[in-house]
């Protein structure tokens, strides 16, 4: 554990404090005896007991995975079977809509073996959430009228709504990620809003990269949670709104032409807690009161709209702003850079069904992996789909430990994501396994055995001071971009990239240097083994 004094941000912070307990106290809030599966869906009972469905139509389409950022002048192109792009971009019609569900937050496959742990799987990892997070469509009509509020239920591949649908065309569609930290804390206690507020960045990741994938478009659009909270109908302990992206295309126009059907509403049955904790409810709760942010000119196309984010906020906060020439890493909004060539391109699906965290007793491979193949996941890593969602905000880096990297140096590196800087070596190679072993909170973590282990690390202090009240959740939505598209890139690239809590925050910090550095995930990465686990590809849900 670091014994460095906790600074740079207003003390008593709750955000601060949260992240205090669950970086630097990390082991005396994780649970025990955890559940590995969630509950099956049920008929609900109780409150109202219908809901009206539209179905989405399959996405026949399988494009190729496009790595790239999307530039802030035009709307991204989607790559055909050739690899050709049209600059013009793609409408985000009903099958688009659909496609960008499925392929960015739909269940890929069904898995079945004497080894099979997880028989389903999603394209993003839930860190064995009991109730992974979820994705809320907002459909807007021409004419200003209330808008629709749709559940997407990936198992069925399905729209929901507690209300009959009002528009039979929407000409404005947001997405927004909400989390069940109430019910899965009935699991884990104080650590819940952790891991929601990881998998909310995982699942956040997944849609951005669908989206530039399919040629669409996401903008940010100042909101605030609590506002959307009540237009969702959540009650904001039990379930609540973690991230909103607006979509759009070069025409933008969901149109459903079936009728709706009216079915009884299911759930998964689960007491939620009443309050997680004292920090996490805390911490949360500044984070759902905030204002609507500011978005700057030139990150965000859209215009903010009050039924969503509550007025228009005023001029952001600089306070505490730092110097571009600091030494702690690119000023706030410098666009990340590519480290180096991107992964290999290959149809969405393979990729998504490849996806794999291993088995649960996770034991890496002892086979090498290649030095190439290592910077295109920290490329994949450090490039975002859209970097107008994120202007304005402090950057990732990388903290890579290469043990067994052929063709590179061994040691521990730093990826600041500013092209043309190298990586710098922190730490030489004999150093690299006894820092591992320190980091590890138990050895079962096997961390020290992995061929590379990448973390996602950000200051903390930097964005404490950037925005104290947001900053655990906006930190996990940044970071949980990064950490989805290096497990994408590395399953294009054949391998397994398994997210591991189960690290210390002291030795990373000290290894860092200045700063108070925290690493939000751990991706261990390994040459897959051979294992008795059989999958079947699904497109369009169960």
């Amino acid at each position: 554990m670091s014994t460095r004094p906790l600074t740079g941000a207003p003390p008593g912070g709750a955000a601060e404090q949260y992240a205090e307990l669950t970086f630097d106290r990390m082991p005396s809030v994780v649970p025990r005896g955890l559940p590995a599966e969630p509950p099956p869906w049920v008929r609900a009972t109780g409150g109202y007991a219908y809901e009206w469905i539209r179905p989405l139509p399959g996405s026949a389409a399988d494009p190729l995975v496009d790595w790239s950022a999307a530039s802030p002048a035009a709307p991204p192109a989607p790559s055909g079977p050739g690899g050709s792009r049209r600059e013009s971009g793609a409408p985000l019609d009903l099958r688009a809509l659909s496609g960008l569900l499925a392929l960015g937050a739909g269940v890929t496959c069904v898995e079945f073996g004497p080894q099979s742990s997880w028989p389903r799987h999603r394209i993003a990892p839930s860190a064995r959430c009991v109730f992974p997070c979820s994705v809320r469509v907002v459909g807007r009509g021409p004419g200003g009228a209330e808008p629709d509020v749709a559940h997407y239920h990936p198992e069925h591949h399905q729209l929901r709504g507690r209300v009959p649908f009002r528009h039979r065309r929407w000409t404005s569609v947001d997405c927004v990620v909400t989390a069940a930290p109430g019910t899965t804390g009935a699991h884990y206690g104080d650590y819940a809003y952790r891991l929601v507020c990881q998998e909310a960045g995982l699942l956040l990741g997944s849609l951005l990269l669908a989206a530039r994938t399919l040629g669409l478009r996401a903008d940010a659009v100042p909101w605030c949670p609590d506002e959307m909270d009540r237009l969702l109908s959540l009650d904001g302990r039990c379930e609540c709104s973690m991230a909103m992206v607006r979509l759009s295309g070069s025409v933008t126009g969901v149109t459903f032409p079936g009728p709706d059907v009216q079915g009884p509403r299911v759930r998964r049955p689960c007491e939620p807690v009443e309050d997680l904790g004292a920090l996490s409810a805390a911490a949360h709760r500044e984070f759902a009161r905030t204002r609507p942010r500011a978005v700057s000119s030139g990150a965000a196309s859209g215009t903010p709209d009050a039924s969503v984010g509550g007025p228009p906020a005023g001029p952001p906060d600089t306070a505490g702003a730092r110097s571009p020439d600091t030494a702690d890493g690119p000023p706030a909004g410098h666009p990340p850079a590519a480290a180096g060539p991107v992964p290999v391109r290959l149809p969405w699906r393979r990729v998504g069904t490849a996806r794999d965290s291993g088995d649960p007793g996770f034991i890496p491979s002892p086979l090498p992996i290649a030095a190439d193949a290592l910077e295109r996941l920290c490329s994949a890593a450090l490039t975002t789909a859209f970097p107008v969602l994120w202007h304005g905000l402090p950057p990732v880096a990388l903290l890579v430990a290469r043990r067994n990297v052929p063709g590179a140096d061994h040691g521990l590196f730093r990826y600041d994501g500013t092209a043309p800087a190298p990586a710098r070596r922190l730490l030489p190679g004999t150093a690299v396994t006894p820092f591992l072993r320190g980091c590890q909170m138990v050895a079962s973590t096997n961390g020290h055995q992995a061929p590379a282990t990448v973390f996602i690390t950000v200051d903390l202090d930097r964005w404490l001071r950037h925005d104290a009240a947001r900053a655990y959740a906006d930190l996990h939505l940044r970071s949980g971009e990064a950490a989805q598209r290096l497990l994408m890139a590395a399953s294009a690239e054949g391998l397994i990239a398994r997210i591991h809590n189960g690290f210390l925050t002291g030795p990373l910090r000290e290894a860092c240097g200045p700063g108070r550095w925290i690493a939000p995930f751990a991706v261990l990465v390994s040459r897959r083994r051979p294992s008795a686990r059989y999958r079947f590809v699904l497109d369009g849900g169960l």
